[in-house]
């Protein structure tokens, strides 16, 4: 896939957040098939660092990818540990400031940065910041959200052309998040004033589905609505299968989550021979089933190994469990992007 064509067609992304994808080597991460990846720009930023990483020549030649690769801006990691406490630090209206949990150093992400930063990790497609908070936040601040999202992109996008020289300089692409929370008006709102600035991508922002777990599908819906109807739509993260065919139908071509992987290393796997089409190989009734993972599946793990022999890989720790059921989960993936472009 070529980069002019990010997102005509569905795409799935695993998360690489710190130049890998937890227990694969790069060449067993496009032995799945996988084209296009997403990394963390604020852990980066932290380790190695800005500096380093320029030296080292980007991510993808450090981590030897040749593959599409696509930087979150650090929006949701701001609110996942700032906001909520985890780290030490503030956020205000020019971004956010906070400590290294590691070192105590003192970092500084704003528009500008943000764009220095995945500029720096030689990112193919550039996130704005924005300004991530919790799905059940009042109104006040769901419209200060926006609020800093809007601004927020605006002063990404004039940096990244002013200092780059923009996608016409640089040929990379650059994406904006859409917030509002669970506000439908807000995120009309939101979704109309980025399309009037511009973006070569819309990506939903907060939480695609409620504590319930069900998708958030007239918020979803709005951002679809109310934005450039030839510019890719990223849903970010969205994860189960279910829920990636439900959010296609709406026009959503892009997804990623941590659930694919995550899950894989704690040997909760993907299966078509399951009616939900989930396979907890950790449970005591596959300590002798010689069957595949999945049937139907043509990954390396299911050619050669059995649901006994990963049981067995959990059952003792053996790390080797946890890249045989990464690949088999992302193989998963990929065949059912493959499947939605084929329909």
């Amino acid at each position: 896939m070529e980069l002019k064509d990010f997102g005509k067609n569905f795409v799935f992304m695993p998360d690489a957040t710190k130049g890998a994808v937890r227990a694969l080597t790069t060449q067993q991460l496009k032995d799945t098939g996988t084209e296009a990846i997403v990394t963390n720009t604020l852990h980066l930023m932290i380790n190695p660092g800005k500096e380093n990483i320029e030296k080292l020549g980007g991510i993808k030649k450090f981590m030897n990818w040749d593959g599409i690769l696509l930087t979150d801006s650090g929006g949701f990691q701001v609110f996942s540990l700032i906001h909520s406490k985890k780290w030490k630090g503030t956020v205000h209206d020019n971004g956010a400031t906070f400590k290294s949990p590691t070192t105590g150093d003192l970092y500084e992400l704003t528009p500008e940065s943000s764009i220095d930063m995945q500029m720096a990790i030689d990112s193919d497609i550039l996130v704005t910041l924005d300004d991530c908070r919790d799905a059940k936040l009042g109104r006040s601040d769901a419209e200060e959200s926006v609020k800093r999202t809007i601004e927020w992109a605006k002063r990404c996008k004039k940096y990244f052309e002013d200092v780059y020289g923009g996608t016409k300089e640089t040929g990379k692409l650059l994406s904006c998040v859409v917030q509002g929370a669970n506000y439908l008006d807000l995120r009309k709102h939101c979704a109309e004033e980025l399309s009037q600035i511009g973006f070569d991508g819309y990506n939903f922002g907060g939480f695609v589905v409620t504590e319930n777990g069900e998708l958030v599908l007239e918020e979803m819906r709005a951002v679809i609505e109310n934005t450039p109807s030839d510019k890719f739509k990223y849903a970010m993260g969205v994860g189960k299968p279910g829920d990636i065919r439900i959010v296609a139908g709406l026009g959503y071509r892009v997804f990623d989550t941590v659930l694919v992987t995550r899950n894989a290393r704690h040997g909760t796997l993907y299966s078509k021979d399951m009616d939900d089409e989930v396979l907890r190989v950790k449970n005591a009734e596959y300590l002798l089933d010689e069957r595949a993972i999945d049937s139907t599946c043509d990954c390396y793990t299911c050619k050669n190994f059995s649901r006994a022999y990963l049981h067995h890989m959990f059952r003792v720790n053996e790390m080797t469990g946890l890249t045989l059921a990464t690949i088999h989960n992302l193989r998963y993936y990929q065949n059912l992007i493959d499947k939605l472009n084929k329909a």
